[in-house]
């Protein structure tokens, strides 16, 4: 029964960057041993996975009465956006329910089971539990603590470079299919985040760029402490393709007042937070980025902002884009020295692309 569950968190994916702050969630329906209807939920506000498995069902023919759902998280029971998902459940005669994991958000916390139970539904909760949680962390992560899940992403040579050396043809580090890669992993998020050092080096304009997939462009984030943004970058110039959040200090502000009308004429977002140690306050990022129901940040900035996430003990989860490339070079080459401590990550995976090596975990919480 297991292959079920495994199928319907494949497709829970799929909702990826289009369902926040709601959860990741897939559905399959099983009769018979036999898949009868399966779906997932595809966008904020609309259809939940439950039924969106029953109505595949119906539009198959097929009659899901006394069959088996399996479901990536806990059914709903209340009314939100949508009605409950264990009415559905109930009145399409669903006989048993298998649940991946509970919900932690208040209004269901276990009482989706205990509602389909009183009603007569077979239920059982666990299989595939721990995958169905990594599904959905940054969506646990926001309910528990009103912070979205840090990503730290980050390409390197073989020997930690994370750039040419200044005065070289500057190229990519990566090859082609990790690039594409790391678009899809955009997509997923609902932010990005750099700080004003990238956007003056590289002017970027991270944005998601996949010709296969239409997609939510992710909010870009720009640690700015000065206000030192410049209002010509691509950034500040495109804020009608995806929304632009600058975060900086109070004592910014006040010093760059026609600056701020002026990026903030162009749809630029200059918000002013908490000081840590002279620069904007991470924690006070995150909990901003959460209230706005950011489920997911994905961070790719150079190394000091990439080792203050990692020191201040704010990265939930990293992924390393490794080329089989020796750079070499002087002091002025970036390097990511933290890199020794990265034996404290757990439910590490890798995988290949043409050569290059993604190495990901989950940061482990002492």
């Amino acid at each position: 029964m297991e292959k079920y569950m495994r199928q319907a968190l494949r497709l829970a994916t799929k909702g990826a960057g289009q369902v926040a702050p709601n959860p990741q969630v897939a559905a399959v329906i099983v009769k018979d041993d036999r898949v009868i209807g399966q779906g997932y939920h595809k966008r904020y506000g609309g259809p939940h996975a439950e039924v969106e498995a029953i109505s595949d069902c119906h539009s198959k023919g097929n009659n899901p009465a006394g069959a088996v759902m399996f479901v990536t998280l806990e059914p709903c029971c209340h009314h939100g956006k949508t009605g409950p998902c264990t009415e559905a459940i109930a009145q399409a005669g669903i006989a048993r329910v298998e649940i991946a994991t509970l919900d932690e958000f208040e209004q269901v916390a276990g009482n989706g089971a205990k509602w389909l139970s009183d009603h007569g539904i077979d239920v059982a909760v666990g299989c595939c539990q721990k995958e169905a949680r990594r599904l959905n962390a940054g969506f646990f992560k926001l309910l528990k603590t009103g912070q979205p899940q840090v990503i730290l992403k980050w390409a390197q040579s073989t020997d930690g470079k994370l750039a040419w050396p200044s005065g070289s043809r500057q190229r990519w580090i990566t090859n082609e299919k990790s690039r594409h890669h790391v678009h899809q992993l955009r997509s997923r998020c609902g932010a990005i985040l750099v700080g004003i050092g990238t956007v003056k080096a590289d002017d970027p304009l991270l944005t998601v760029r996949l010709a296969e997939k239409k997609t939510i462009q992710p909010i870009r984030v720009v640690l700015d402490s000065k206000l030192a943004m410049p209002p010509e970058s691509k950034l500040a110039q495109t804020t009608g393709d995806a929304p632009v959040i600058i975060y900086t200090l109070q004592a910014a502000v006040d010093k760059e007042q026609e600056k701020v009308k002026t990026l903030n004429d162009l749809g630029c977002q200059v918000t002013p937070l908490s000081d840590h140690h002279g620069r904007v306050d991470l924690a006070a990022v995150l909990t901003d980025l959460g209230s706005r129901g950011l489920t997911d940040l994905l961070v790719e900035g150079g190394p000091t902002v990439l080792k203050a996430f990692w020191q201040q003990g704010l990265a939930d989860k990293v992924m390393v884009y490794i080329a089989p490339i020796v750079i070499g070079g002087g002091k002025d080459v970036l390097t990511i020295d933290f890199a020794d401590e990265l034996n404290k990550l757990e439910d590490v995976h890798t995988q290949q692309f043409d050569g290059d090596t993604l190495i990901e975990g989950y940061v482990v919480r002492e």
